[in-house]
């Protein structure tokens, strides 16, 4: 009974692996089915892909070009668009013109009291140049113009462009308006004396050859600006007068010191005497006879040595002498560099008033001419420069004399040392 139940469930094992089996098989064929189903739908898919791409490429593509195009049209119709405004602004430039030339030339007709304009309303071109020619033909005309002597008289006159001269009987010259009046103004120029004689053949014989000024007048204004040292000097005003004060007291001093200072002796030769002979005692005798011949300087120092052994009598003789000429030599130096300290002050204190004046005036006659005003400043800064003029040199004179006091005091000094170690002894008693 045993065995039969094996041997029945050997049987039904066996019927089990062998269904198995059969359903593996046939699950193997439904998924390389499937498989092959999905890789047919897959390559149908890309092939689909690929010409869904090419197209929206090609439409893409389509879609520039379109753009690219109304970007042209557009571009076209803003230029014909700015072409037309351009056309209407010089439309418009030209009817102003003609426009203005017609009143050009009807003010031209009113002011000739001719016409130039024929019925038919054009206009003789032939007709206008004579008209033109005419008028810019110049011509003498009588004028009442001021002269010279600030006094109004008949010139005549004639006008070459901008340019215009006058002449009477007595004077010639470029005419332009007065500052302050209506009445035109006559400039002589002072560097041209044929001017008149040169007007004269003009106006006698038609030609001559005339000064021209490129500048319309402006040379001669410039040449009126220069002014002589003394004329400065009155601009300048009442503070100009201690400032040349100043100048005239710091030049003189500094003169009177120059002399004085380069007369004074050269200190080496004694110098070298002494210190070749100040390792042994002289004599007086011979002593004496190097210094009968010394400057008074020298010989104020050597008369101590002469009169005084060595001893602190002598040096302190020796030092009081020696600041007796120091203070003889720097004598009325300081007055200079007090010039030059005080003449910028007082060139500073006349432009404060200058300026304290000129803006007086402003207030009194208004700041509508410029000029005024600009040249009450000028004249006010005329002060300043003066006092810089005089406080430079004066400077540099004080250092030059200074410097030089210093340099023959120290000489001075080192000849006082040396004569206070000379050792002097009586005639005949002199070592060897």
């Amino acid at each position: 009974m045993i065995r039969l139940s094996c041997y029945l469930l050997i049987i039904f094992f066996s019927v089990t692996v062998i269904a198995a089996q059969d359903e593996s098989e046939e699950l193997q064929k439904r998924i390389a089915t499937s498989d092959t189903q999905l890789k047919e739908l897959q390559s149908h898919i890309d092939s689909e892909h690929r010409a869904l791409a090419r197209e929206l490429h090609e439409q893409l593509q389509r879609v520039k070009t379109l753009r690219n195009k109304a970007n042209n049209i557009r571009r076209l119709e803003d230029e014909q668009l700015l072409n037309i405004n351009k056309l209407k602004e010089r439309n418009q430039k030209w009817l102003a013109q003609k426009n203005y030339q017609l009143q050009l030339v009807s003010a031209f007709e009113q002011q000739t009291q001719s016409l130039v304009s024929k019925q038919s309303g054009g206009i003789d071109a032939t007709q206008v140049q004579k008209q033109f020619n005419r008028m810019l033909s110049p011509r003498f005309e009588t004028k009442q113009i001021i002269g010279s002597d600030n006094k109004l008289a008949n010139f005549e006159s004639i006008k070459f462009g901008p340019v215009e001269y006058a002449l009477n009987d007595k004077e010639a010259g470029l005419v332009s308006a007065h500052p302050n009046s209506d009445e035109a103004l006559l400039n002589p120029l002072r560097n041209h004396n044929g001017l008149y004689h040169n007007m004269l053949m003009l106006k006698g014989e038609g030609t001559s050859n005339i000064l021209f000024d490129p500048t319309l007048g402006n040379a001669d204004k410039l040449n009126k600006t220069q002014f002589s040292m003394m004329e400065y000097i009155e601009r300048g005003g009442t503070w100009a007068i201690p400032i040349i004060s100043f100048a005239l007291a710091a030049i003189v001093i500094g003169l009177i010191k120059a002399v004085q200072l380069f007369k004074l002796p050269n200190l080496k030769a004694l110098e070298q005497q002494v210190v070749a002979h100040a390792d042994n005692p002289l004599s007086k005798l011979k002593f004496k006879s190097w210094v009968e011949h010394l400057d008074p300087i020298q010989k104020s120092l050597t008369d101590i040595v002469i009169k005084n052994n060595v001893s602190q009598k002598r040096d302190d003789l020796l030092i009081a002498t020696l600041s007796k000429h120091k203070a003889s030599n720097e004598k009325y130096i300081g007055v200079i560099a007090t010039c030059a300290a005080v003449a910028p002050l007082l060139g500073l204190l006349g432009t404060v008033s200058g300026m304290i004046h000129t803006f007086m005036m402003m207030n009194v006659f208004g700041s509508g001419d410029a000029s005024v005003v600009s040249g009450g400043i000028s004249q006010a800064l005329i002060t300043t420069e003066l006092g810089l003029i005089v406080a430079i040199p004066s400077l540099v004179i004080s250092a030059l004399l200074t410097r030089k006091v210093k340099s023959f005091q120290s000489s001075l000094e080192s000849l006082a040392i040396q004569l206070s170690k000379v050792e002097l002894t009586q005639a005949g008693t002199q070592h060897d």
